[in-house]
Protein backbone atom coordinates (compact mmCIF):
# COMPACT_ATOMS: atom_id res chain seq x y z
CA UNK A 1 0.00 0.00 0.00
CA UNK A 2 1.31 3.43 -0.93
CA UNK A 3 1.93 5.58 2.13
CA UNK A 4 -0.10 8.76 2.40
CA UNK A 5 1.45 12.11 3.18
CA UNK A 6 0.81 13.16 6.79
CA UNK A 7 0.16 16.89 6.71
CA UNK A 8 2.52 18.70 9.06
CA UNK A 9 0.27 21.34 10.64
CA UNK A 10 1.96 23.78 13.03
CA UNK A 11 1.53 22.75 16.64
CA UNK A 12 2.54 24.00 20.07
CA UNK A 13 2.51 22.77 23.62
CA UNK A 14 -0.72 23.86 25.34
CA UNK A 15 0.16 25.05 28.84
CA UNK A 16 -3.14 26.59 29.96
CA UNK A 17 -4.97 25.65 33.15
CA UNK A 18 -7.71 23.91 31.15
CA UNK A 19 -5.07 21.75 29.41
CA UNK A 20 -3.64 20.42 32.67
CA UNK A 21 -4.67 16.83 33.31
CA UNK A 22 -5.60 16.58 36.98
CA UNK A 23 -4.95 13.15 38.47
CA UNK A 24 -4.29 11.73 41.94
CA UNK A 25 -0.56 12.03 41.31
CA UNK A 26 -0.67 15.82 40.85
CA UNK A 27 -3.86 17.07 42.51
CA UNK A 28 -2.02 18.40 45.57
CA UNK A 29 0.31 20.49 43.41
CA UNK A 30 -2.43 22.00 41.23
CA UNK A 31 -4.47 22.72 44.37
CA UNK A 32 -1.60 24.86 45.67
CA UNK A 33 -1.42 26.75 42.36
CA UNK A 34 -5.17 27.38 42.40
CA UNK A 35 -4.98 28.54 46.03
CA UNK A 36 -2.57 31.42 45.31
CA UNK A 37 -2.36 34.08 46.73
CA UNK A 38 -3.74 32.36 49.83
CA UNK A 39 -0.43 30.65 50.60
CA UNK A 40 0.88 30.55 54.20
CA UNK A 41 4.16 32.03 52.90
CA UNK A 42 5.14 33.79 49.69
CA UNK A 43 6.95 30.75 48.26
CA UNK A 44 6.15 27.21 47.13
CA UNK A 45 8.32 24.29 46.00
CA UNK A 46 6.92 21.70 43.60
CA UNK A 47 9.09 18.67 42.99
CA UNK A 48 8.86 15.52 40.94
CA UNK A 49 10.62 13.54 38.24
CA UNK A 50 11.21 14.80 34.70
CA UNK A 51 8.03 14.69 32.64
CA UNK A 52 5.73 14.85 35.66
CA UNK A 53 4.21 18.20 34.67
CA UNK A 54 6.24 20.75 36.65
CA UNK A 55 6.81 23.01 33.65
CA UNK A 56 3.10 23.01 32.84
CA UNK A 57 2.28 24.07 36.41
CA UNK A 58 4.99 26.73 36.23
CA UNK A 59 3.43 28.15 33.05
CA UNK A 60 0.00 28.19 34.69
CA UNK A 61 1.40 30.14 37.63
CA UNK A 62 3.36 32.80 35.77
CA UNK A 63 4.72 33.93 32.42
CA UNK A 64 7.91 35.09 34.12
CA UNK A 65 10.06 31.99 34.44
CA UNK A 66 13.81 31.61 34.74
CA UNK A 67 16.08 28.59 34.85
CA UNK A 68 17.91 28.28 38.16
CA UNK A 69 21.19 27.96 36.26
CA UNK A 70 20.60 31.44 34.77
CA UNK A 71 19.66 33.15 38.06
CA UNK A 72 22.04 35.90 39.19
CA UNK A 73 21.98 38.41 42.03
CA UNK A 74 21.10 41.27 39.70
CA UNK A 75 17.91 39.57 38.48
CA UNK A 76 15.00 41.97 38.97
CA UNK A 77 11.48 40.48 38.75
CA UNK A 78 9.21 42.23 36.27
CA UNK A 79 6.02 40.80 37.78
CA UNK A 80 4.83 39.80 41.23
CA UNK A 81 4.76 36.12 40.34
CA UNK A 82 8.04 34.46 39.41
CA UNK A 83 9.06 30.87 38.73
CA UNK A 84 12.56 29.46 39.19
CA UNK A 85 12.81 26.08 37.48
CA UNK A 86 15.18 23.17 38.11
CA UNK A 87 16.67 24.16 41.46
CA UNK A 88 19.11 21.25 41.26
CA UNK A 89 20.97 23.29 38.62
CA UNK A 90 21.30 26.43 40.78
CA UNK A 91 24.78 27.95 40.58
CA UNK A 92 24.39 31.08 42.74
CA UNK A 93 22.74 30.41 46.10
CA UNK A 94 22.92 34.09 47.09
CA UNK A 95 20.90 34.96 43.98
CA UNK A 96 18.02 32.75 45.08
CA UNK A 97 18.26 34.06 48.64
CA UNK A 98 17.98 37.64 47.38
CA UNK A 99 15.07 36.69 45.13
CA UNK A 100 13.26 35.25 48.14
CA UNK A 101 13.59 38.62 49.84
CA UNK A 102 12.64 40.67 46.77
CA UNK A 103 9.47 38.71 46.13
CA UNK A 104 8.54 38.98 49.79
CA UNK A 105 9.03 42.74 49.75
CA UNK A 106 6.91 42.99 46.59
CA UNK A 107 4.11 41.00 48.20
CA UNK A 108 4.33 38.51 45.37
CA UNK A 109 4.71 34.76 44.93
CA UNK A 110 7.75 32.62 44.19
CA UNK A 111 7.25 29.17 42.70
CA UNK A 112 10.26 26.86 42.51
CA UNK A 113 10.54 23.49 40.82
CA UNK A 114 12.99 20.64 41.29
CA UNK A 115 13.32 16.91 40.78
CA UNK A 116 13.66 16.45 44.54
CA UNK A 117 13.85 18.63 47.62
CA UNK A 118 17.21 20.41 47.36
CA UNK A 119 19.75 21.17 50.06
CA UNK A 120 21.95 24.27 50.05
CA UNK A 121 25.19 25.35 51.69
CA UNK A 122 23.99 28.87 52.47
CA UNK A 123 22.32 28.59 55.91
CA UNK A 124 19.80 31.39 55.37
CA UNK A 125 18.70 29.91 52.04
CA UNK A 126 18.45 26.41 53.48
CA UNK A 127 16.33 27.79 56.31
CA UNK A 128 13.93 29.42 53.85
CA UNK A 129 13.64 26.26 51.79
CA UNK A 130 12.96 24.34 54.96
CA UNK A 131 10.03 26.63 55.85
CA UNK A 132 8.64 26.66 52.31
CA UNK A 133 5.51 24.55 51.67
CA UNK A 134 6.20 21.66 49.32
CA UNK A 135 4.07 19.59 46.95
CA UNK A 136 5.29 16.41 45.32
CA UNK A 137 4.11 15.32 41.89
CA UNK A 138 4.16 11.55 41.77
CA UNK A 139 4.31 9.61 38.55
CA UNK A 140 0.94 8.49 37.15
CA UNK A 141 -0.28 4.93 37.63
CA UNK A 142 -1.33 2.61 34.80
CA UNK A 143 -5.01 3.53 35.03
CA UNK A 144 -4.26 7.25 34.80
CA UNK A 145 -1.93 6.66 31.84
CA UNK A 146 -4.68 4.74 30.04
CA UNK A 147 -7.23 7.49 30.73
CA UNK A 148 -4.86 10.15 29.45
CA UNK A 149 -4.15 8.08 26.32
CA UNK A 150 -7.84 7.65 25.60
CA UNK A 151 -8.43 11.40 25.97
CA UNK A 152 -5.47 12.32 23.74
CA UNK A 153 -6.55 9.90 21.01
CA UNK A 154 -10.14 11.13 21.28
CA UNK A 155 -8.89 14.69 20.75
CA UNK A 156 -7.50 13.43 17.44
CA UNK A 157 -10.85 11.78 16.57
CA UNK A 158 -9.25 8.36 17.03
CA UNK A 159 -10.93 5.56 18.95
CA UNK A 160 -8.61 2.82 20.19
CA UNK A 161 -9.23 -0.50 21.87
CA UNK A 162 -8.52 -0.96 25.61
CA UNK A 163 -5.74 -3.43 24.79
CA UNK A 164 -3.88 -0.68 22.93
CA UNK A 165 -4.18 1.68 25.90
CA UNK A 166 -2.93 -1.02 28.25
CA UNK A 167 0.00 -1.74 25.93
CA UNK A 168 1.06 1.92 26.00
CA UNK A 169 0.68 2.17 29.78
CA UNK A 170 3.00 -0.76 30.37
CA UNK A 171 5.68 0.16 27.85
CA UNK A 172 6.30 3.89 27.97
CA UNK A 173 8.17 5.93 30.60
CA UNK A 174 5.70 6.84 33.32
CA UNK A 175 5.11 10.47 32.40
CA UNK A 176 2.43 12.48 30.61
CA UNK A 177 5.08 13.89 28.28
CA UNK A 178 6.10 10.40 27.14
CA UNK A 179 2.46 9.44 26.60
CA UNK A 180 1.88 12.56 24.51
CA UNK A 181 4.88 11.73 22.30
CA UNK A 182 3.69 8.16 21.73
CA UNK A 183 0.13 9.26 20.93
CA UNK A 184 1.35 11.91 18.49
CA UNK A 185 3.77 9.54 16.75
CA UNK A 186 1.15 6.78 16.56
CA UNK A 187 -1.38 9.15 15.05
CA UNK A 188 1.21 10.39 12.55
CA UNK A 189 2.03 6.83 11.46
CA UNK A 190 -1.65 5.96 11.26
CA UNK A 191 -2.28 8.85 8.88
CA UNK A 192 0.86 8.23 6.83
CA UNK A 193 0.25 4.50 6.42
CA UNK A 194 -3.53 4.66 6.20
CA UNK A 195 -3.81 2.09 8.99
CA UNK A 196 -6.00 1.90 12.05
CA UNK A 197 -4.34 2.21 15.44
CA UNK A 198 -3.28 -1.19 16.74
CA UNK A 199 -0.71 -2.55 19.17
CA UNK A 200 1.60 -3.21 16.23
CA UNK A 201 1.37 0.40 15.09
CA UNK A 202 2.03 1.66 18.62
CA UNK A 203 5.04 -0.66 18.80
CA UNK A 204 6.38 0.92 15.60
CA UNK A 205 5.80 4.40 17.05
CA UNK A 206 7.64 3.58 20.27
CA UNK A 207 10.57 2.06 18.37
CA UNK A 208 10.77 5.11 16.11
CA UNK A 209 10.80 7.46 19.09
CA UNK A 210 13.51 5.44 20.81
CA UNK A 211 15.65 5.44 17.67
CA UNK A 212 15.32 9.23 17.44
CA UNK A 213 16.18 9.68 21.12
CA UNK A 214 12.75 11.13 21.87
CA UNK A 215 11.59 8.61 24.42
CA UNK A 216 14.05 8.29 27.24
CA UNK A 217 12.97 6.59 30.42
Amino acid sequence: MTEQLALDFPSRQAYGRSNFWVAPCNQEAIAWIDKYPEWPTHALLIYGEAGSGKTHLAAIFSDERIEASDLTEDFIPQTQKVVVENLEELKDEKALFHLFNRINEMGGGLLMTAKEIPTFQLPDLQSRIGMTPKAEIQMPDDQTIQSVCAKMFADKQAIVEPAVLMYIATRVPRSFDAVRKVVNMTDELSLAKGRRITIYLVKDAIEKLIQNGGLNG
